[in-house]
């Protein structure tokens, strides 16, 4: 019995001995190949009625492109909240992916809670393309994602609100769609008219859970969202003023729609909503849902107030932890930055590209001229501002807060309270 027992030790010994040396450290190094390719694992958040095929192809062209690396790309639900919260789980388990896409209001909170290796540290290192970053993007765009001096990640993908409209439901109403409201004053009264006169809807305002869509509406107001010091100042009377405008719509007049996202824009694409504010990026899903020609114009104004947008989209983050899995990312997303697959991504999106040499490229162009709600997009650049991040781990806590806040106005409750309370709540995180 005690034979047996110093051989069951020894046993246990050795296994414990092997997996702390040998074969544990053997089985890491192959975690990341297969089939003799190093493997690259790009996390984005792109349905297939939005963006995914496009992804898919290039996905599919690199790895035909050549035989030493695999790209597997891997769709994330819920947008960027949904992600960040994958990515969590996923590095608290020991894993991550090789690239993940990350929306630009998590950039701060990326940066100080996640591992990442900066593309010009991989450039500077590479055996060709020292210059690739320096050539082909603007220093405004490569800021996107930048915190301080670092350089987190690279821009892929820029969108800006814009005003989407059904010309037929305008005639309905009464209205003209050759003249679309330009201020908010005018798509409360647009939007009263089309309810009024058709039943329908006369507004939505893209309802996902963030802060972007009425981050515009207040700031365009003359709202601040964080102050330079980082302490959180929306609970003023230029926001209450915004929100209030857009609650008399969704609660008095009932004009106004409040809905999850998804379902708010299929609504507007079904015909059942005159005017929706929403991303460009969904140029190319609401333009071939539609049952009528889209029209669009560019983000209306408070009076005679600044038009002040926040910028979305993502950036792309390198998050593999060894050098050759970095070296492996790196190169492919060196080959999706090509003219002719941003391009591609723009016609099918409606997300402006990252390089300027992209805006000039014969497709492009083609494709504005048949699709006015690209025009419109390209528009707005000069009135493009950062999505506001907020630092630390209270990046994805004060997304959901905002969120709710707004959440909160739109079904009654006064916005000066509800946004006071959120401010405050946000400032205590801060500390």
């Amino acid at each position: 019995m005690k034979k047996a027992f110093k051989v069951l030790c020894m046993l246990v010994s050795m296994l414990m001995l092997a997996a702390l040396t040998g074969c544990g450290g053997s089985e890491k190094k192959e975690a990341g190949k297969e089939g003799g390719k190093t493997v690259v694992t790009f996390w984005h958040v792109y349905t297939k009625n939005f963006g995914a095929p496009v992804i898919k192809q290039m996905v599919d062209d690199f790895n035909k492109s050549q035989d030493k690396i695999l790209v597997k790309e891997v769709y994330n639900p819920d947008m960027y909240p949904g992600l960040m919260k994958n990515l969590q789980a996923d590095v608290a388990s020991g894993k991550s992916p090789s690239i993940a896409m990350i929306g630009y209001n998590y950039l701060k909170y990326f940066d100080q809670n996640f591992k990442y290796v900066s593309p010009l540290d991989l450039e500077k290192n590479a055996d060709k393309d020292k210059d690739f970053v320096e050539k082909n993007f603007l220093p405004n765009v490569l800021s996107l994602a930048k915190v301080g001096d670092k350089q987190v990640g690279l821009p892929f993908s820029i969108s800006a609100p814009i005003l989407y409209y059904n010309p037929d439901l305008f005639k309905a109403a009464g209205l003209d769609p050759n003249k679309p409201p330009r201020t908010w004053a005018e798509v409360r009264e647009y939007a009263k008219a089309i309810h009024d006169r058709t039943g329908s809807y006369g507004f939505y305002m893209q309802e996902y859970q963030d802060n972007w869509a009425t981050q515009g509406l207040l700031t365009s107001n003359g709202a601040e969202i964080l102050s330079k010091d980082n302490k959180a100042v929306f609970a003023s009377p230029e926001a209450v003023e915004a929100y209030q405008l857009y609650a008399d719509m969704v609660l008095k007049d009932k004009s106004g729609l409040h809905i999850a996202a998804d379902e708010g824009i299929a609504s507007f694409y079904s015909g059942k909503v005159g005017m929706l504010l929403g991303s460009s990026a969904k140029i190319g899903t609401v333009t071939k849902s539609s049952r009528f020609s889209v029209m669009a114009c560019t983000f209306p104004a408070f009076g005679t107030k600044k038009v002040q947008i926040p910028s979305g989209g993502n950036f792309l983050a390198i998050t593999a932890q060894n050098k050759e899995e970095q070296k492996a990312a790196w190169e492919f997303i060196k080959f999706i930055m090509q003219p002719k697959y941003l391009a591609q991504w723009t016609i099918n999106t409606g997300y402006m590209p990252p390089r300027q040499d992209v805006v000039d490229d014969a497709s492009i162009k083609e494709a504005i001229g048949r699709t006015p709600a690209l025009k419109v997009a390209f528009e707005e650049l000069p009135m493009l501002s950062p999505w506001v991040a907020f630092p630390g781990d209270v990046g994805v806590k004060a997304e959901k807060m905002l969120a709710d806040a707004r959440d909160q106005i739109l079904s009654g409750q006064d916005p000066m309270t509800v946004l006071k309370k959120a401010q405050d709540s946000l400032n205590e995180l801060l500390k």
